[in-house]
């Protein structure tokens, strides 16, 4: 049957549509952590990047549902989808923490690590990208490599900046602010590398 149903592409147009939220949702947490200023608009702006986001998951959930040929393994556009609205939903946590909280000190750690994860972000939207295309299986592995290393400097990045906080926070309330949000931000960057892990299945499963 595969062989004489077109089968539908429309998926990869919505996994684009949803990285490209992903990376502008992580580019303002980047500004928002950077500035320190106007954190409620921030705080906004990055919430708006979630629910745009959160349109595009139901959208592709719900096409999921109705197509009898895709693309890919069900399973694969399932799991790929929820891991990527992950990302967005864990840097519109931190950047909703930043706006609630209103710790009293900038933390250049924080500012390290969502550069991490901006760079993961982005490493994620080329490569989920290229699934349009498997013959471009190489670049994409490579991809896969890049993203699981970055996973490791951002929690290397959150370890130190844990450790500073304990060396030199003297507010609890004020350490256990800036650890939740730096929880969050690296937790992003866990969901960037479970993204690889599950697109290198996917490349690694069609040879």
């Amino acid at each position: 049957m595969r062989s004489i149903i077109p089968r539908d592409d429309e998926f990869f147009d919505l996994f684009d549509t949803l990285t490209a939220h992903i990376v502008d949702g992580v580019r303002v947490l980047h500004e928002m952590v950077g500035s320190g200023q106007d954190v409620e608009a921030f705080a906004q702006r990055i919430q708006e990047c979630e629910h745009r986001g959160d349109e595009t998951v139901h959208t592709a959930l719900a096409h999921l549902h109705r197509t009898f040929v895709t693309p890919l393994d069900r399973n694969d556009i399932h799991h790929l989808v929820t891991r990527l609205d992950d990302i967005l939903d864990l840097a519109n946590a931190a950047g909703s923490r930043l706006a609630l909280y209103r710790p009293r000190t900038r933390r250049p750690e924080a500012t390290a690590l969502v550069a991490t994860l901006l760079a993961s972000a982005e490493v994620v939207q080329e490569m989920v990208g290229l699934l349009r295309n498997l013959k471009r299986k190489k670049r994409i592995l490579e991809l896969t490599v890049v993203a699981n290393s970055l996973e490791n400097e951002a929690d290397g990045v959150r370890r130190a900046a844990v450790a500073s906080l304990l060396a030199e926070e003297r507010d609890p309330f004020e350490f256990m602010k800036w650890k939740e949000i730096l929880d969050f931000i690296e937790e992003a960057t866990d969901r960037c590398e479970n993204v690889a892990d599950i697109v290198e299945g996917i490349v690694l499963a069609h040879g």
